[in-house]
């Protein structure tokens, strides 16, 4: 039940079956206009725009996984564990290899490899690339 004028406009093009079942469109006239009206139909590179996934939260994984954290707390020292790591870090020279935990982001991480820099004057112990304040140190021990 289609109405009267739904096809207005549209010209139809014959379509020749050369024998392979695929058939060739070939237009009847020079002038032969498209049969979709050029307002319906999206330009190509704006077609993936309309399946690029949607956030109707912006942020929303980013705070879940936030709250998912665990966070460790930070235990002091005793006056031992101090004196002990005070005296390796004395005794400690460059291109020394040691494993140091400290503390970051919220819980403790350990890294293996060689002391680049050690300085005394900001008090930053840096093993390869990774810089550790020395007040985030919470063990030091030297492997070679």
């Amino acid at each position: 039940m289609a109405r009267e004028g739904a096809f207005e406009g549209l010209v139809w093009e014959e379509v020749h079956d050369d024998g392979d079942g695929a058939g060739a469109c070939c237009p009847e006239t020079e002038t032969a206009r498209r049969p979709v009206p050029a307002g319906l139909g999206r330009p190509h590179a704006d077609r993936a725009r309309q399946f690029m996934p949607f956030a109707a939260l912006r942020g929303y994984y980013e705070l879940v996984g936030e709250k998912e954290k665990v966070v460790e707390p930070r235990r002091p020292l005793s006056e031992e564990e101090a004196r002990e790591l005070t005296q390796t870090l004395a005794g400690l020279t460059r291109g020394t290899v040691v494993r140091c935990t400290y503390y970051e982001d919220d819980g403790y991480r350990t890294i293996t490899g060689a002391a680049s820099q050690i300085d005394m004057i900001y008090h930053d112990l840096w093993v390869v690339r990774t810089r550790i304040p020395f007040d985030e140190i919470c063990a030091l021990e030297t492997l070679s």
